[in-house]
């Protein structure tokens, strides 16, 4: 059992211990709590993209967020016109990126890689969806704007994503370990966490279980593996650097997520706040997606 492995357990064993003594964690206080872990370390993980990113490659700055922000700009006009396509393709660039980061470590052919890493995460978003379908359903007819994604929740080909990604990548795993006579205790550890994953996506509500797998088994993993390649590229660099280089971009995010938020709640925005939560974040997820590829290459 790896640390982060070893937090999430001690987290999910907290959280088990609440709901059995108080049945439940109403929705409002799911969604502060995922705000300040989102805030501590969800966006911030992803705000240091121009400096990895920059680190490698001597272009100027202004090239840099043009691209990065036109990016953005695109995935933005593709939920307006092709939404159902967006929605999805969210769900290919996040299934990629996840496994990425999560398989980083394992040297895989470099011609199958991308698929197992695709895979990995094809495991990951289907089963949360698959053990939290009518959840997903009821929010998706909460609101006028995102009926239509009630079809892509409660499609037949979720059940079989869920178990056929499942085998497939537990296959996988095993014959690596086979073929290149990996530590056992590889192998181990991260069927422990698929399990962890597994047992978090069936007991807790979908808010809850995705931002305990977001925050620590990912987000907090990544900026782990952000902070150790720029102390070698930045010797002089220590955690409280760091941290600096991480605020300005956090704290713009935020300021942005803030305004938005005033001009849903204000209706000066007609956006449902589920439907702006989900945009904001694939439009984010896809510059920073092809940045980590980068990274990670």
């Amino acid at each position: 059992m790896n640390r982060y492995s070893f937090t999430y357990l001690v987290i999910v064993y907290l959280l088990f211990g609440i709901y059995t003594l108080n049945g439940e964690i109403d929705i409002d206080h799911q969604l502060k709590a995922a705000l300040v872990l989102l805030s501590l370390f969800g966006i911030p993980h992803g705000a240091i993209d121009n400096v990895l990113f920059l680190s490698k490659h001597k272009i100027p700055q202004l090239t840099f967020y043009s691209v990065y922000l036109s990016t953005i700009a695109v995935y933005c006009l593709l939920w307006y016109f092709f939404p159902i396509f967006s929605l999805l393709f969210f769900f290919l660039i996040s299934a990629y990126h996840f496994g990425e980061s999560q398989l980083s470590d394992y040297n895989f052919q470099s011609r199958f890689k991308k698929a197992i890493y695709t895979l990995w995460g094809v495991l990951l978003l289907s089963t949360l969806v698959f053990y939290n379908q009518s959840e997903l359903l009821i929010l998706c007819q909460s609101f006028t704007d995102t009926v239509q994604f009630g079809h892509v929740f409660d499609h037949p080909s979720i059940a079989y994503l869920f178990y056929g990604s499942n085998v497939l990548l537990i296959t996988v795993l095993c014959l690596k370990k086979y073929r290149d006579k990996n530590n056992t205790h590889d192998l181990l550890t991260e069927l422990f966490q698929l399990f962890l994953i597994h047992l978090t996506f069936y007991l807790f509500p979908i808010v809850v279980s995705f931002t305990l797998y977001f925050i620590f088994l990912h987000s907090i993993k990544v900026l782990t593996q952000e902070y150790n390649y720029l102390r070698e590229v930045r010797p002089e660099l220590n955690l409280k650097k760091f941290i600096t280089l991480l605020l300005p971009h956090t704290l713009v995010s935020l300021i942005f997520l803030f305004l938005f938020y005033i001009g849903i709640h204000l209706q000066v925005v007609p956006i449902s706040l589920f439907l702006f939560s989900v945009i904001s974040i694939s439009v984010i997820t896809l510059p920073h997606a092809i940045i980590m590829t980068n990274f990670y290459d």
